[in-house]
């Protein structure tokens, strides 16, 4: 391992790029047409609720800073069976959603260099997935840097784009508009809102670097916190631009729309850029985050030890290594029209939330505070609303590894990441717990 740490400024801005992601391209227009006027103050709360969502994860991230993250709390709250079950959900998500995510990126190259068959899609996005993986090998601090460059220069796209579209090209009526607005239609307002959720995943991965970060109690809290602020409000002001926008027909579909006023005919090409980015910084952060967890486990005894295999950067290549082979393997398959992004994301999502889950429930089991508890225990049931709308196979497929893993957990043969003997505060001071995994109040 590197004794070289990452600082605040670099985890945020990888969080950043990470969690806007490519759903700050695809959701923004598909929550307009579902909510209209609405999907506004819908966005606003689903940038609430990604603060909180930070905010819970950060903490739990506090309490257990090593590679095993939400995975080492959800032990400490509801014993082995449950962590190997919510270490087995993230690890299959991480099988499925970065293929989409590399085909993605290739979707929105620009015309004049759009693949013109499946094989040629799926040749240029088992490329870039190379690539990416590649660049994970190089360790936290490299990385951390490409996904600050990214991030940044994202977030200053998408955010002057907005601002320049509602100063200089608004509708005639989007004053009007933003002060009236129609009855609400309450089941629109709920798919919405069901709809936006997935803008606010994959914060439940950050407590997987504390071991690489410096200063992990404050440095991953106050990352995250800054990074939740920042990706609400890019969201809303995308939000607000697209709803209140008026755009010619050459400036495209979406938030393309927002980039025409800046760059006119190159819009496309500046979009194309601009998604590379966000989907790459996704998929350094994720992954990233999911072969650390791996190897935890393979020195824990979960897993072969060949797994905790690592490079002269402490990264576990060999778990990347494993990744990258399905990743291309699923590539190969929808290159081949077996598969599509719609039914590889379908299932990420299910086992994502299903991480997320068993995440926000052992925080509301960890805390003791009433303010964090209640923040973790509202967060649970909104994660369960969602889950309940994954698709039946992936459902089946998380109980079936829900029966295996909490009815037989193996017999852990390392220590475990957190406190393991006596109590210990919480570092903010709010809940003490103890080795039985019972909280108990301080003070």
């Amino acid at each position: 391992m590197s004794e070289r740490k990452t600082g605040t400024l670099t985890l945020c801005c990888m969080m950043i790029g990470a969690v806007l992601g490519s759903g700050i391209v695809i959701l923004p227009p598909l929550a307009i047409d579902t909510a209209g006027a609405w999907a506004l103050p819908a966005w606003g709360l689903t940038a609430a609720f990604g603060v909180a969502f930070a905010y819970v994860f950060a903490r739990v991230g506090t309490l257990f800073p090593g590679e095993g993250g939400a995975a080492d709390a959800v032990e400490r709250a509801f014993g082995p069976g449950a962590r190997n079950l919510a270490a087995c959900t993230l690890c299959g998500a991480a099988v499925f959603g970065p293929a989409a995510v590399m085909l993605t990126i290739v979707d929105y190259l620009p015309p004049a260099i759009q693949p013109g068959s499946l094989l040629a899609r799926g040749a240029a996005a088992a490329a870039i997935q190379i690539g990416c993986a590649l660049m994970l090998t190089t360790g936290l601090r490299t990385m951390s840097r490409v996904g600050t460059l990214l991030a940044v220069s994202a977030t200053l796209l998408l955010l002057t784009g907005s601002i320049v579209t509602l100063a200089l090209h608004a509708g005639p009526d989007s004053a009007h508009q933003a002060v009236t607005l129609p009855p609400l239609d309450p089941p629109a307002m709920g798919r919405t809102l069901l709809l936006l959720f997935w803008a606010v995943v994959g914060w439940e991965v950050v407590g997987n670097y504390g071991a690489e970060v410096a200063d992990p109690r404050r440095t991953v809290p106050r990352a995250a916190i800054m990074a939740a602020t920042v990706v609400g409000l890019v969201s809303l002001a995308v939000a607000a631009g697209l709803q209140y926008g008026a755009f010619p027909p050459e400036a495209g579909h979406g938030v393309a729309g927002l980039l025409h006023p800046l760059f006119g005919p190159l819009a496309p090409w500046i979009m194309s850029g601009l998604v590379a980015a966000l989907c790459a910084t996704t998929y350094l952060l994720i992954v990233g985050a999911v072969a650390r967890l791996v190897a935890h486990l393979a020195r824990d005894g979960q897993l072969p030890a060949a797994l905790d295999r690592r490079n002269r950067h402490g990264v576990p290549h060999r778990v990347i290594g494993l990744y990258t082979l399905a990743h291309l393997a699923l590539i190969a398959l929808v290159s081949q029209g077996i598969l599509d992004v719609a039914g590889i994301v379908t299932i990420a999502d299910g086992f994502f939330l299903a991480n997320a889950l068993l995440g926000t429930l052992a925080a509301a089991r960890l805390f003791t505070a009433p303010l964090p508890r209640t923040v973790a225990a509202l967060l649970a049931l909104g994660v369960a609303a969602v889950f309940t709308q994954s698709a039946w196979a992936v459902l089946a497929a998380i109980a079936a590894m829900g029966l295996l893993t909490l009815r037989r957990p193996r017999r852990r043969t390392g220590p475990i990441i957190g406190p393991t003997s006596g109590p210990t505060s919480d570092p903010t001071g709010d809940s003490t717990i103890h080795s039985t995994g019972a909280p108990e109040r301080a003070g």
